[in-house]
């Protein structure tokens, strides 16, 4: 196996790995895929904000993307059962 094929090895398994590394620390790959998940939402809330403050064309579409990513953003109620 040549260097090419190792890089190339190393890269695709650091790609499936369960832990990323990220500004000179590992961390694992769920956390990081929450963070930037919820960064979009807010960027998106911020930005249909704005855009319903403006004003203009397409307010049905910056209110559904705002009602959309507050139902995302908001944990799911539930009732809490005692068990006996």
């Amino acid at each position: 196996m040549d260097h090419q094929e190792v890089d190339h090895h190393v890269d695709v398994e650091s790609h499936n790995s369960s832990r990323w590394h990220v500004f000179g620390k590992v961390m694992p790959r769920s956390e990081i895929v929450f963070f930037v998940q919820v960064l979009l939402v807010y960027i998106v809330v911020i930005v249909s904000i704005v855009n319903l403050t403006i004003g203009g064309n397409g307010d049905k579409l910056w209110i559904a993307l705002l009602s959309s990513s507050i139902g995302y953003i908001l944990p799911s109620p539930s009732l809490k059962v005692n068990k006996q």
